[in-house]
């Protein structure tokens, strides 16, 4: 079976990037049978981006006129054929990175082979995810071929497939120290921040380890990129946010009732913060027993619902209007108020139970009965 996966190769040309608020993306991928790549990207606002390009006998053209930083962009082909086994895609097998900024111009050339090398070079950041993904592209590649291997072993309690499932679960530990090995041994890179701000976000790396590799990041040549932005907010808030802390001061207008909203004038009852997204189904599923819970010790406790949302807030707003019961506090999380960096918030949903005094006393991630343990335990 052919293996639609490519060795490219990555050019990026500098132009002047004070100028311009665009970047193109070109090239030629011979015997691809694609009629589409996509692109996509998420800016420091939270706001995702996606496009498709058309491909014609292999070579493709993408111009970008509205970006105002630098950005990491993900690419991948389409086939033709979508229900065609062997374009499913491990582990990112089939998709390239690459930082994007304004004056960018990205040049590909590759063929079909076994997986995907594409090494960008022209300027400080490509040049450190080159030497990224370089280092961990032998494991990316044997993660692929025994996860193709897993797809096609339909006898799951056979030895072979628990052997095969064993060897990818090491490399996926493997994967994970050449990440940490990548940090430590290259805190002057774009590439470090945005690794360790993606590790955080995952739960991929203990809050005591992303501190210390934070404390060794250069501060001062990395201080004005995003990446590095978001991997200082989550730091810092795994510090103000750790149990028995006085929980950070939550203030907004961006509220459903459109009311200003402090957690400061809460003090004097337990308050529970609840981190959703109309997009999160377990968060959703929750909520009737937190409106049980709200109601059962109404005169003692207070619960402040805190999204996180992609859009504008239509949807949040939307869903509380059909849904007038969940009529607790509720706050939209922004990017100048971002409530979610701040907690450390990396799952939905996060729970968290702030104490009369205003200390943090527990922290929830996923929804489960154990917080409602805790509040019998407290308030009963």
């Amino acid at each position: 079976m052919k293996k639609i996966i490519f060795i490219l190769t990555l050019i990026i040309c500098q132009l002047s990037y004070a100028q311009s608020k665009s970047f193109t993306v070109s090239g030629e991928i011979p015997g691809s049978d694609s009629e589409e790549i996509s692109i996509s990207y998420k800016d420091s606002k939270g706001v995702y981006f996606s496009a498709t390009t058309k491909v014609s006998d292999g070579a493709f053209s993408y111009t970008n006129n509205n970006i105002n930083e630098m950005v990491m962009v993900s690419m991948s082909l389409r086939p033709k054929d979508r229900r065609n086994p062997s374009f499913r895609s491990f582990g990112g097998s089939s998709t390239l990175q690459f930082f994007a900024y304004p004056g960018a111009n990205v040049k590909f050339s590759g063929k079909v082979e076994d997986f995907v090398l594409a090494y960008p070079s022209g300027d400080d950041a490509n040049n450190g995810l080159t030497k990224y993904y370089k280092s961990v592209h032998p494991i990316m590649n044997e993660m692929v071929m025994l996860n193709s291997k897993i797809s096609k072993n339909k006898d799951t309690s056979s030895a072979e497939f628990k052997n095969t499932k064993q060897l990818v679960n090491k490399l996926g530990q493997d994967l994970q120290n050449a990440k940490l090995k990548f940090i430590k041994e290259n805190p002057s890179t774009v590439m470090s921040a945005w690794l360790l701000q993606d590790m955080m976000l995952r739960r991929d790396i203990e809050n005591k380890e992303a501190i210390v590799l934070f404390k060794n990041i250069d501060h001062k040549k990395l201080k004005d990129n995003s990446y590095y932005k978001d991997a200082a907010a989550r730091v810092s808030g795994v510090s103000s946010t750790a149990i028995g802390e006085l929980a950070p001061e939550i203030k907004s207008s961006h509220t459903y009732d459109e009311k200003l909203f402090s957690l400061s004038s809460l003090k004097g009852k337990y308050v529970v913060l609840d981190f959703w997204g109309t997009w999160c189904g377990p968060c959703i599923s929750g909520m009737p027993h937190m409106k049980e819970y709200l109601e059962k010790y109404k005169s003692k406790m207070e619960m402040v619902g805190i999204a996180s949302e992609s859009d504008d807030g239509s949807k949040w707003k939307e869903f509380l209007k059909k849904n007038s019961d969940y009529n607790w506090h509720q706050v939209l999380s922004r990017n100048d108020e971002d409530f979610i960096l701040k907690y450390n918030v990396a799952g939905f949903p996060t729970k968290i139970i702030i104490d009369p005094s205003g200390k943090i006393i527990a922290r929830y991630v996923g929804e489960g009965e154990d917080i409602y343990i805790k509040l019998d335990e407290l308030l009963q």
